[in-house]
């Protein structure tokens, strides 16, 4: 996650969406698609990758990515809505162009009040735990600075493959994570700061 590069774009909409309302809204799982009909959502992305509605959708399981809320940067650098969502969801297409590859991200509400603490500099203060998409995976600058925006002189990109990403509402709760990337398994990321949370590598869904 690279918020940097939100942080001038999505702060009056995640404001909003956290007024309105300010608790995730899980997705009605019996609208879900059943085995036969759910494609993968990486095949989803390849399908039509021209397609920032089915590339933001493919960040998140079908059941969320269908109901959720899609918004891009338009070319003026803009954020606006291209589907209106039913379920609390928020999913971008890509939440860093500045990075190598594409990173579609789909966000539940703690994220969004979480998103929102972080851009205005300011310590999350969440009282639940709040899940984040990225089935599609994402490059991010650094794993100890929260503010990058790109990695240091002479290093690289870091990749992550497709995983989940939690916030808790007691940084404790991390405690016992390795905090090193690519361990294998889940790791803390941005450990040491009030941004800290946990990266869960998954194979698919």
């Amino acid at each position: 996650m690279r918020y940097r590069f939100l942080s001038l774009v999505l702060l009056p909409l995640l404001g909003a969406c956290t007024q309105e309302s300010p608790r995730p809204e899980r997705a009605a799982l019996d609208d879900a698609p059943s085995a036969a009909a759910a494609v993968s959502v990486r095949e989803q992305a390849v399908a039509d990758p021209s397609d920032p509605v089915a590339v933001a959708m493919s960040a998140a399981p079908p059941a969320i990515g269908q109901g959720a809320t899609i918004m891009r940067l338009n070319d003026s650098g803009e954020m606006v809505e291209l589907r209106a969502g039913t379920n609390g969801w928020i999913c971008l297409p890509d939440e860093n162009p500045a990075a190598p590859g594409s990173a579609p991200m789909c966000i539940d509400g703690y994220w969004q009040e979480w998103m929102g603490a972080f851009m205005a500099g300011e310590t999350p203060d969440i009282d639940g735990i709040g899940t984040s998409y990225m089935l599609q995976g994402g490059a991010f600058a650094s794993n100890s600075d929260p503010f990058a925006k790109a990695p240091p002189a002479g290093a690289e990109w870091l990749h992550d493959g497709p995983h989940l990403m939690i916030v808790v509402p007691d940084l404790a709760m991390l405690e016992g994570y390795p905090t090193e990337h690519s361990v294998g398994g889940p790791y803390v990321m941005w450990a040491g700061t009030p941004y800290a949370h946990l990266m869960v590598p998954v194979s698919g869904m």
